[in-house]
């Protein structure tokens, strides 16, 4: 086979990674409008906004039902967002399914793990891209028909002891009203039976709870967070520096990397394969992108069962899929890569010998 066999394949790998850059910034752009969307939610919701408003404590219902019809709106806007970026991930596979059918059936004569390993690590590099910028995690804490209860003992009350006494003051004044002509012993004396029965009913009840449960309907947001890989090194970049170093390394740029090289040692001559191959065995020693996912995962799952006194919930968005897409295929090129590479050695070895012949 002549050196031009790569040729092809190239430039086959062109228009895929032309599509695909289509279909993730698509996809990037949708999983935008439903982080923008759900954080209105959250915002509409929000625990400031309903236990510090006058209307949501007076109009319980009726503030309730415009921010129901307001976040129903939203949410189903979020949903419909969501929905189109899942479906330029689902074009993105189909993208990488056929391109893998059109370069395994090109070389599968005499190159057949040159052709799939070539093919995989485009689809790679493909899905690492889609993973690191979609939304990988959505995390929130909340209370549905969260109940504030306002009550109160009489005692508690500062002054209130010196209150009833006082009480005691105004009834002995009862007995001087009466000789007022126009209030007279009658109304003096029902006066001071009134003060009198008052005063009793505050002692008896110093230590029963007066008030009631303020119950405000539907879900109220303490906390919310969606977020993509990107998202996070952004964030921490603000803060946190070595952190967002360290994650951006080892879950983006060594990954990427490490693609790089592959596609080097797929398509450079043999002579030159030793140094790439040092340096790919290297590198690939610093590559955390597996246990980032798993550190993922185990994020899910404690934030999903914590019991801080409020609900919370953490789903796992399209992204982490994708991500974890990259790290399973990542493992599997290791495996290949050895396996074009002797059948490269074989190929060589093959043509010389016919040569010399």
């Amino acid at each position: 086979m002549r050196k031009s066999y790569s040729v092809p394949g190239l430039v086959l790998a062109g228009f895929f990674l032309a599509i695909s850059f289509y279909f993730i910034s698509g996809s990037i752009s949708e999983a935008n409008q439903f982080k923008n969307e759900k954080n209105k939610v959250a915002e509409i919701l929000n625990i400031n906004d309903r236990i510090f408003s006058f209307r949501d404590w007076v109009f319980s219902e009726e503030a309730w039902q415009e921010k129901k019809t307001e976040f129903e709106v939203v949410l189903q806007k979020a949903d419909e967002h969501y929905t189109n970026a899942m479906t330029f991930g689902y074009y993105l596979l189909f993208s990488c399914l056929l391109f893998m059918l059109l370069i395994f059936f090109i070389y599968l004569k005499r190159r057949k793990y040159f052709g799939i390993t070539f093919a995989l690590s485009f689809i790679a590099l493909a899905l690492l891209g889609q993973g690191i910028t979609n939304p990988v995690l959505e995390m929130s804490a909340f209370k549905d028909d969260l109940t504030i209860k306002i009550y109160v003992q009489p005692k508690d009350i500062p002054y209130f002891e010196e209150a009833v006494e006082y009480m005691g003051k105004i009834s002995e004044i009862a007995d001087y009203i009466k000789y007022v002509p126009i209030v007279g012993d009658d109304w003096a004396e029902g006066a001071k039976d009134l003060v009198g029965e008052g005063q009793a009913y505050l002692r008896d009840n110093s230590n029963v709870k007066f008030g009631k449960d303020q119950v405000f309907t539907g879900r109220t947001y303490f906390y919310y967070q969606n977020k993509s890989i990107t998202d996070v090194i952004s964030l921490l970049w603000s803060n946190n520096k070595p952190v967002a170093l360290a994650i951006g390394a080892f879950s983006v740029v060594i990954p990427a990397i490490k693609l790089l090289f592959t596609l080097l040692i797929l398509l450079l001559p043999i002579t030159e394969l030793k140094r790439f191959r040092k340096f790919l065995s290297y590198i690939a020693k610093w590559s955390m992108a597996d246990v980032f996912v798993v550190s993922l995962f185990l994020a899910y799952l404690s934030f999903a069962n914590m019991s801080p006194g409020v609900e919370t919930d953490a789903n796992i968005l399209f992204g982490l899929y994708y991500f974890a897409g990259y790290v399973l295929i990542s493992i599997i090129l290791g495996v290949l890569l050895n396996k074009s590479i002797n059948e490269k050695i074989s190929i060589s070895e093959s043509g010389s010998t016919t040569e010399k012949d």
